[in-house]
């Protein structure tokens, strides 16, 4: 394998970890990360600043793809922490009350 063959391989294997990376959130001396309990978070984190509750309709689908009908409902906690001065607020969205998503609003 050449030089130039080895450099290509690294640079994909480094861009392959890096877009595997998910955020973490730290609260003191302990962090959250995506796939955590909600009371797990709430233990670590305290209560958030803010909760909202989204209720989403959920649908069957037919073999074409489409839509054949609403078959239940879906519910997303969304809490939110602010971290402080210059830092950006931790926005935490649970799903069946696990922890899916991770971000910082900017």
């Amino acid at each position: 394998m050449n030089r130039r063959t080895s450099l290509a391989l690294a640079l994909v294997a480094l861009t392959l970890t890096t877009a595997a990376h998910a955020d973490t959130l730290r609260c003191g001396s302990k962090l959250v990360s995506e796939g955590e309990a909600q009371s797990t978070v709430r233990a670590k984190c305290g209560e958030p600043d803010s909760e909202m509750r989204i209720t989403e309709p959920v649908y069957a689908r037919n073999p074409y793809g489409g839509r054949a009908g609403q078959v239940g409902e879906s519910t997303k906690i969304i809490w939110r922490y602010q971290r402080g001065q210059r830092k950006f607020p931790a926005v935490l969205t649970f799903e069946d009350g696990v922890l899916k998503k991770l971000e910082f609003e900017k």
